[in-house]
């Protein structure tokens, strides 16, 4: 019995070695084929010569995003020379003249590139993108506080619309429903408006309307926080009553630095630098007439530079809202309303 026992135990040994022989060589035959997959995938999208000219890493985020809100954050540190902070990967000098540049615009640094009191300390502490925090500073000033509060709140989630692969149609339709030819500020708006009157059956709602539920029940929750802050700052929580110019004033004086204009040859160009943007495909104003100018809270660089999140406005807002940043104005000749940016210094010829 002893024997038999040993001869039994002996053979178990040697199956489960076999067994684990097995699993290895069937884990190396795996990561061969990964890796040969991998080969023939890094084949097929990229030549030898692209390849080649590929960088070695990819270029830091730091180099290549606007740097007013981290400035904005080491003025409130008390980093007096922030052009000589150590940063791990320095950005470009130019980015960190634009991003104080844009600081002293909106108000939030004065003449000796010194955090502003009350506005630029107010600024530093609203958990926003600079030019975000001065429309919530100052929607009180437009009273459409209440207004742009949502605004800001849906400006912070990605994907309130839900386009289905087999439902592409319907979805496009229901869409339209919230759309304006202002542009995505006020659709946004609209869409937070309607989520609200039908929060009882918010879910089933959402689903009928192709809209994301999560997305603006998180909407909902910032929303709440913004006024929070907004009762500690004293700002007045009114509402313009459907003023829609109201809303997009305020806008005009957060987002004065993001404005494009539309030119002859169809495409929009930045007022400030020329850089030539285009309308995301989720715009609300994609299929619709192109407004002369806009403003927009962001670029996209996908193929191209997309804007996104544009509403149309009047050029005037801009000289009126921000002649420290523009040097221009516009005049309005004949019937036709011919639009003419020039440099009120240059004599007329």
């Amino acid at each position: 019995m002893a024997f038999g026992a040993l001869h039994c135990s002996t053979t178990a040994n040697s199956c489960r070695q076999e067994s684990f022989k097995d699993t290895r060589f069937r884990r190396l035959q795996l990561q061969c084929c990964l890796h040969c997959y991998a080969v023939l995938v890094a084949d097929r999208l990229y030549t030898e010569a692209s390849f080649a000219s590929l960088p070695a890493t990819n270029i830091p985020e730091m180099q290549r995003s606007n740097l007013a809100g981290v400035l904005l954050q080491l003025k409130a540190l008390g980093i007096g020379n922030v052009l000589r902070f150590p940063f791990l990967s320095p950005p470009p000098a130019k980015s960190m003249s634009r991003g104080l540049e844009l600081l002293f615009a909106l108000g939030a640094l004065d003449e000796h590139c010194r955090l502003t009191d009350p506005t630029g300390i107010r600024m530093a502490e609203l958990p926003l993108e600079p030019m975000q925090a001065k429309l919530l500073l100052t929607a009180g000033d437009f009273g459409c506080s209440l207004e742009i509060a949502t605004i800001i709140a849906m400006l912070q989630v990605q994907n309130v619309f839900v386009t289905p692969p087999n439902r592409k149609r319907e979805a496009q339709r229901a869409r339209l429903k919230f759309s304006c030819l202002e542009g995505d500020h006020i659709t946004l708006l609209n869409v937070y408006l309607a989520f609200v009157r039908n929060k009882r059956n918010a879910s089933r709602w959402c689903s009928q309307h192709f809209l994301n539920f999560k997305t603006l029940s998180r909407a909902d929750e910032i929303r709440r926080q913004l006024v929070q802050y907004m009762r500690r700052f004293k700002i007045p929580l009114v509402s313009c009553d459907g003023d829609v110019d109201a809303v997009l004033r305020c806008i005009v004086s957060g987002y004065f630095a993001n404005a494009a204009k539309l030119g002859l040859d169809g495409k929009y160009r930045t007022i400030r630098d020329s850089q030539e943007l285009a309308v995301h495909p989720s715009s609300a104003l994609y299929v619709e007439k192109h407004p002369s100018y806009v403003v927009f809270s962001e670029v996209l660089l996908t193929s191209q530079k997309y804007m996104r999140d544009i509403s149309g406005i009047d050029p005037e807002w801009l000289s009126e809202l921000a002649p420290h940043f523009y040097d221009f104005k516009v005049e309005l000749k004949g019937s036709h309303d011919v639009e003419q940016v020039r440099d009120p210094k240059r004599p007329r010829t």
